[in-house]
């Protein structure tokens, strides 16, 4: 194994100097290791994290981010490094639609070719953003999971094929969740069967077929036998589908307060959906077909209404606007290809942009979306280069034949050079016309024109002071250095020379800032919603600079990430406490205990993949966390409520309601509880409720076979409860044993209920139709 901690140290300590050992320090700390312990997966740890942070302090980050690519080219070899992406890529290689995908199968690909060590950093911070992605969509899934078993709960005694078919793919989503694999199609399915039984079970005014048990047969005609349910319905497997139609609502038979309840879960189901096409298609959501379509259904769902066919328009403009997108890259690749094709520069030269291009049309062609910015920004360094090599060809000749103008007015003595300088052939010029300067004025010096050299020494000073400092600035100080001792030694420095290096160092400097903020862009791509959207606006800016500055963006991200780390150790802290102060409570039985029991699988699971989420991810948590512990504090009051209740009612009444409910249980006393009230001749309102297993059924205050005054008891303390959590209660269920009472608010009267335990189900639907 290799010196992982000496190498490191060994890389940095010229730009951190006595700084470089005290990062290393803490860094070990961090990771609980002696020097000698450090793998190269800890080096590459540090590398990326500490040590690159600090290095980004000290020099421009394009600078830090190729000091930290060599150091890791040095503790990791390609093989081992190109074999992890390789893994990365079978592990995500399922979900072809994730752009992230499309480039990763593309850089693997060219890394097999050849190394490069820019194109396997590139990858590596692909496989990282893919494991976020990955963590955040597991638990989006979770949160579907635990929303489509709440749902299946709730319709499961409907019965039928559409409740079979929820079952089963609920089934194959736990499935799905357990072995870490996402499963979107089956997600989309069940979430659509499952709002359409809401719907259904929500109303009571649904136009949809009212067949009985159906068993599905392949013959063309029912059996010849007599079958011994006379209401099973026999047909083809063909006919079978015709079944499976949409259950439709009609919101105008409704009452108000259903047709509610109905557009309230078509809502969140649109604001769902929403976020779907929002996460998917984000790189999309500025493009001019789709804003002005998204701004509509996101007004609309905000003020609570409902779509509709809005939503699939969107994602058709989304899915327009990504073809449109795909084919205006494809045409530009093409541009630029051809652009270079003209370029008057060696092959060499343009070797690196054409495989650059190549690898951006491979991206395109799996499904990404290459960025062509620093392509462009390429080719117009290129160009520039063209131009300049023309331009410097074009200075030298007039430099040469001012020079030889000059050398024709001047004695004898000047002749040899100046036919030497006549037959210099132009391809000659950049090697020999410096010396050729050189000569020329140890030949005024030797002549006595002191006067003119100095003359042109001052102009040569001037004109180096005025490139000295962008020079400097630019990386170019060893030219400086040799200009400026020439000068002091009376020779005549090239300054063409140098102003040529100074445009070239410019643009290099340019490209590499753009390839940096390029890379800083698809970082801060993660934190939107996070406060990334600021630094995207600055990367923008920076990028339309002539010579953009990297190192403001990459401290505001470095921000963001340490902002990150203190949501996540707050998300910490409130998870602990949420599930500590669950405990106490998750005895309490009630609708909201319910509700808020599908929450706790998705919470567990976001407490075990809190330290591996991102931005994205932590924003999910934050707000399920925000729910469940709203829920919570719901649940605080209803128990104090609950208590007051117990307290209201006097010990005797609960005691003689109690025995009541004993005596039910007795076989021998069953018969008298069975005994309803009488209703008034002709009118019986109350004949829909008497189902099978309810035994007594009628309104309080009338005849009937339980005690009067524990029941009036408890719906004034029912009363308070309703009072105290400011609500107005619907029918009231007390389970108790194999027996359930039901009270509920009636046409001004209470209506009082004993039934059996299984029954509860139907009842309280009948009751709500």
């Amino acid at each position: 194994m290799p010196d992982v901690y000496g190498t490191i140290l060994k890389a940095i300590h010229p730009h951190l100097g006595a700084r470089a050992e005290t990062v290393l320090e803490e860094g070990l700390k961090h990771l609980g290791k002696r020097p000698s312990e450090l793998t190269p997966a800890d080096g590459a740890h540090l590398l990326k994290g500490l040590v690159y942070r600090e290095l980004q302090a000290r020099m421009r980050p394009e600078e830090a981010r190729r000091l930290v690519e060599g150091v890791l080219a040095q503790i990791e070899g390609q093989g081992t490094r190109l074999a992890k992406l390789e893994q990365g890529l079978k592990r995500f290689g399922l979900y072809v639609d994730w752009p992230e995908v499309a480039r990763l199968r593309a850089l693997v690909n060219r890394l097999r070719q050849a190394p490069d060590p820019g194109l396997l950093a590139e990858g590596e911070e692909l496989l990282e953003a893919l494991e976020e992605k990955w963590e955040e969509a597991l638990l989006r899934q979770a949160q579907d999971l635990a929303h489509l078993e709440e749902a299946l709960e709730r319709v499961r005694h409907l019965g039928g094929p559409k409740v079979r078919r929820l079952e089963s793919l609920v089934e194959t989503l736990r499935q799905a969740q357990a072995e870490g694999v996402l499963a979107q199609a089956e997600v989309e399915r069940a979430r659509g069967l499952a709002l359409e039984l809401r719907k259904f079970l929500e109303s009571s005014a649904v136009k949809a077929p009212t067949l009985p048990e159906i068993v599905f047969e392949t013959q063309e005609t029912p059996p010849e036998t007599p079958s011994s349910h006379p209401t099973d319905v026999f047909l083809t497997v063909e006919e079978a589908s015709q079944l499976e139609g949409e259950l439709i609502v009609d919101l105008e038979a409704l009452s108000q307060e259903a047709s509610q309840r109905i557009l309230a879960l078509e809502v969140e189901e649109e604001k769902r959906r929403l976020e779907e096409l929002l996460s998917r298609y984000a790189p999309l959501v500025e493009r001019a077909t789709v804003s002005p379509l998204l701004a509509e259904v996101q007004a609309l769902l905000d003020a609570g209404t409902p779509v509709g066919e809005k939503l699939k328009a969107l994602e058709e403009a989304f899915q327009e606007a990504e073809r449109n997108l795909r084919a205006e890259k494809r045409a530009r690749l093409i541009q630029l290809e051809e652009a270079l094709r003209l370029l008057s520069l060696p092959e060499e030269a343009k070797l690196p942009l054409q495989r650059a291009l190549q690898l951006a049309e491979e991206t395109l062609e799996e499904g990404g979306y290459p960025d062509l910015l620093p392509l462009e920004e390429e080719l117009r360094r290129l160009e520039a280069e063209a131009r300049r090599k023309a331009e410097e060809e074009k200075r030298l000749l007039q430099e040469k034949e001012a020079l030889v103008e000059e050398l024709k007015e001047k004695g004898e003595a000047f002749r040899p050079l100046l036919e030497e300088l006549q037959a210099l052939p132009p391809e000659a010029l950049p090697q020999r016309l410096p010396e050729v300067r050189a000569r020329y004025a140890e030949l005024l010096k030797a002549q006595g024109e002191e006067a003119a050299l100095r003359a042109k020494l001052t102009q040569a000073a001037k004109a180096l002071e005025a490139l000295k400092s962008e020079a400097l600035a630019l990386g170019l100080k060893e030219k400086v250095a040799e200009a400026e001792t020439l000068l002091a030694q009376g020779g005549l420095p090239d300054l063409g020379a140098l102003q040529k290096s100074l445009e070239e160092a410019k643009a290099q400097a340019r490209q590499e800032a753009l390839l940096e903020l390029g890379r800083l862009q698809a970082l801060a791509e993660r934190f939107r919603g996070f406060g990334g959207e600021g630094v995207l606006r600055a990367i923008a800016e920076e990028k339309g600079k002539p010579l953009p500055d990297p190192t403001p963006i990459a401290r505001a991200l470095e921000a963001l990430k340490r902002r990150m780390e203190a949501k996540r150790e707050e998300l910490t802290t409130r998870l602990t406490a949420f599930f500590q102060s669950y405990l106490r409570l998750e005895g309490f039985q009630s609708e909201t205990n319910r509700r808020l029991r599908a929450l706790l699988p998705v919470l567990k699971s976001a407490q075990e993949k809190l330290p591996r989420l991102g931005p994205q991810g932590l924003l999910q948590v934050e707000k399920t966390l925000g729910q469940a512990e709203a829920l919570l504090r719901e649940l605080e009051k209803e128990r104090e409520a609950a208590k007051a209740v117990l307290q209201e009612i006097r010990g005797e009444d609960l005691e003689a309601l109690l025995g009541v409910f004993d005596q039910g249980r007795a076989p021998t006393q069953a018969s008298p509880l069975r005994k309803e009230a009488s209703p008034p001749e002709g009118q019986d309102d109350l004949s829909p409720l008497r189902l099978p297993g309810v035994e007594v059924l009628g309104y309080l205050g009338e005849a009937l076979p339980l005690p009067r005054e524990p029941l009036e008891a408890l719906v004034r303390a029912l009363d308070q409860l309703d009072k105290s959590l400011g609500q107005t209660r619907g029918p009231a269920a007390i389970l108790l044993g194999e027996k359930a009472l039901v009270l509920a608010p009636q046409k001004g009267r209470t209506l009082v209920a004993l039934l059996e335990k299984p029954s509860l189900s139907a009842f309280l639907l009948e009751l709500a139709s």
